[in-house]
């Protein structure tokens, strides 16, 4: 039987594969405004929106967009 923690790694993991994060990967700054607008949905109207700021609503139209 193989090892406990072998259960755990499956074989594609056990190949030799670049690093997800280069070794020579500089740090970077990000720039995030603040959100200004304060408002947000209540419970029921942001779990149906998918979002709990309306500013940040936009509903997919697909081919009804124009």
């Amino acid at each position: 039987m193989e090892k406990y923690t072998e259960l755990f790694k499956p074989s594609f993991l056990k190949n030799e594969m670049r690093p997800a994060i280069p070794v020579d990967a500089t740090p970077t700054m990000a720039y995030i405004p603040l959100q200004l607008d304060l408002m947000s949905y209540e419970t029921d109207k942001a779990l149906n929106a998918g979002t709990l700021f309306p500013t940040l609503d936009k509903p997919f139209l697909g081919r009804r967009a124009k």
